[in-house]
């Protein structure tokens, strides 16, 4: 699926986001426990980490499922030290903590920058990581995620895929180093859109009004990727967006 035929769910505020996207997350998981026994599950930084996650944990809680089952991973990070509240799994474990069964080895980390590891061998292993635990249960070149949980950024960028960057238009790589990332700091690892586009489901979260002309953008199916890579999000069966109305610009008042 498309960007331009993706799913919407639009709520009048944040707060309402928040609520319906924590309990769709959760049923969608559920849903793939019963069927498959494990899920693998991506996640970007930002607003969804530190606002949408916790909800989704609380939603999963509240139904009874098991973490244990479900594996963690990381659509993009920053190139930063342990610890660094920079970092995207900083809030991620913060969160994890209250996911009921959830076992640490199933949260997939990126080495940070005080490891001793270059960022491009970063990105190599990350790519091998996804190839051992996705791709060996999933057909298919590309490994297979679950859900991809993505938010954007007022310049149309997703994960760390930024406009004008060499990074959009990666086709045979699974994870890219970032050294020039228009927003600080400017050196991170992020999956690629090959990836997103093999995921099960990839959807969206937006919320406020200087997300507003950048997803206008996205959605009209005008703008290539190097203008818009949020607009290049392609899923094996299904594209969401989830928004306010202050991002949608349907805000009243």
């Amino acid at each position: 699926m498309e960007f331009t035929n993706a799913r919407l769910v639009e709520a009048p505020s944040a707060e309402e986001l928040d609520r319906r996207f924590a309990e769709e997350v959760a049923d969608y998981v559920q849903e793939r426990i019963a069927a498959a026994g494990t899920v693998h599950l991506a996640v970007s930084g930002g607003s969804l980490a530190e606002r949408a996650l916790p909800r989704v944990i609380a939603a999963a809680n509240e139904r009874g499922i098991d973490w244990s089952n479900v594996h963690i991973w990381f659509a993009d990070e920053r190139f930063s030290p342990r610890g660094s509240i920079d970092r995207n799994a900083t809030l991620v474990v913060a969160a994890g903590r209250e996911a009921a069964g959830f076992r640490p080895e199933h949260l997939h980390i990126t080495e940070a920058s005080d490891s001793g590891i270059s960022l491009d061998e970063v990105a190599e292993r990350y790519a091998e990581q996804l190839r051992t635990y996705v791709g060996a249960q999933h057909s298919g070149r590309v490994p297979q995620l679950d859900l991809v949980l993505l938010g954007m950024g007022p310049d149309g960028h997703t994960a760390s895929l930024f406009p004008g960057l060499p990074g959009v238009r990666a086709e045979e790589e699974l994870v890219i180093a970032v050294r020039d990332s228009p927003k600080p700091p400017a050196e991170r690892v992020s999956l690629t859109l090959p990836v997103l586009a093999a995921s099960r489901r990839c959807w969206l979260y937006a919320t406020g009004e200087n997300k507003r002309e950048a997803l206008a953008l996205a959605r009209s199916g005008t703008a290539t990727r190097e203008e818009s890579p949020v607009g290049a999000i392609r899923a094996a069966e299904e594209v969401a967006i989830f928004a306010d109305a202050a991002a949608l610009g349907t805000a009243s008042g």
